[in-house]
C-alpha cells in the first residue's frame, strides 16, 4: 500500500507525518528518523536501533531514551 500526503512546512522548518503512516511504519513518539538529502529529494526513514557504544543492532536494552546491547551493558556492569 502507498500513502502520499502533502503537507506544508511551518515557520519553524517543521512536518507532520500522517497517523496513518506513522501507524503504518511503526513510529511512535521518541522514535529516531534518518533523514537524507540527495540532489532535490529528501527520504525519511525511521532510524534502526542501535548499540550507543558500538553500534550493534542485536540484544538491545533501553536505558534513559538510549540503546545498549547487552555485551557492552556487561562491561559497564564490570566497571
Amino acid at each position: 500500500m502507498i500513502f502520499t500526503n502533502f503537507r506544508e512546512i511551518d515557520k519553524l522548518g517543521r512536518i507532520v507525518i500522517s497517523k496513518d503512516i506513522r501507524k503504518h511504519l511503526d513510529i511512535h513518539p521518541g522514535d529516531m528518523l534518518m533523514i537524507n538529502a540527495e540532489g532535490d529529494t529528501i527520504t525519511i526513514k525511521k532510524a534502526e536501533n542501535k548499540c550507543v557504544f558500538c553500534n550493534s543492532t542485536g540484544n538491545l536494552s533501553k536505558f534513559e531514551g538510549k540503546h545498549i546491547c547487552q555485551d557492552c551493558l556487561s562491561k559497564l556492569r564490570s566497571l
